[in-house]
């Protein structure tokens, strides 16, 4: 049965935020399944398809991709435009994972979402000790195809994708010195971004070390509970004018 796309402007809005071993790929596994036509950006995944569909945007992001450096931020949030403006027309919620990363980056989306007539009304942090998610990562590998994650992995060429059947790989940047600098710039970034949306009404904090199912069902009940557009603090008109 087809699922009827809500109002633009009472289209509920997720960020959902913390260090690369959080946890939070595994959590939107089970989230999007308890809402049909919600719409997930990942900067990771969404670059990734604009290379191989060979866009203007993918050729240009392909630079920084094959260097393994950080996207610029005029890039993702040209990324982030297009990517509203194709799935707002059929969207029943959605939600953005691991960006904006900090305080700058969080008004240029509130920016961008205010033009549209959307406001995020719900930013979830799993927030997890900095040992945890280090062997978190550097135990992992992740599926080429599908994004499925399998922790504790033993590296095994040709090893297949307990969903889709696809490869298991070693992402590049989980090697210990590359994911220490990534989580070094997730923490700087962090505390200015999550009083920027705390102060909004709209942040909740979440422990991503219990078990994969509580995190998902504390994801669940976050999302359940966000406030509606009346409720909202903030003039998101001002919103729009600060990152215009």
């Amino acid at each position: 049965m087809p699922v009827e796309p809500v109002a633009v402007s009472d289209l509920p809005v997720m960020i959902l935020t913390g260090p690369p071993g959080a946890g939070k790929s595994t959590a939107m596994r089970t989230f999007r399944h308890s809402f049909p036509g919600l719409d997930h950006f990942g900067v990771r995944v969404f670059f990734q398809r604009q290379i191989e569909l060979g866009t203007p945007l993918g050729v240009r992001a392909a630079v920084f991709h094959e260097s393994r450096v950080w996207h610029p931020d005029e890039m993702i949030l040209e990324g982030i435009a297009l990517w509203l403006d194709q799935t707002l027309p059929d969207a029943t919620r959605i939600v953005f994972e691991s960006f904006p990363r900090n305080a700058s980056q969080a008004r240029a989306v509130d920016g961008l979402l205010a033009e549209r007539g959307l406001r995020v009304n719900r930013v979830v942090s799993l927030d997890v000790p900095d040992e945890i998610c280090a062997a978190r990562v550097t135990g992992r590998e992740v599926c080429v195809e599908c994004d499925t994650i399998v922790a504790d992995a033993i590296p095994v060429p040709g090893s297949a994708c307990p969903h889709c059947g696809r490869e298991l790989v070693r992402r590049p940047d989980d090697d210990r010195p590359t994911f220490l600098r990534r989580l070094a710039r997730q923490r700087q970034g962090a505390v200015e971004l999550l009083a920027h949306y705390e102060a909004r009404g709209v942040l909740v904090r979440v422990d991503g070390t219990r078990p994969p199912a509580e995190v998902a069902q504390a994801l669940l009940e976050a999302a359940r509970t966000a406030p509606d557009a009346a409720q909202l603090k903030g003039d998101p008109e001002n919103t729009a004018k600060v990152a215009g």
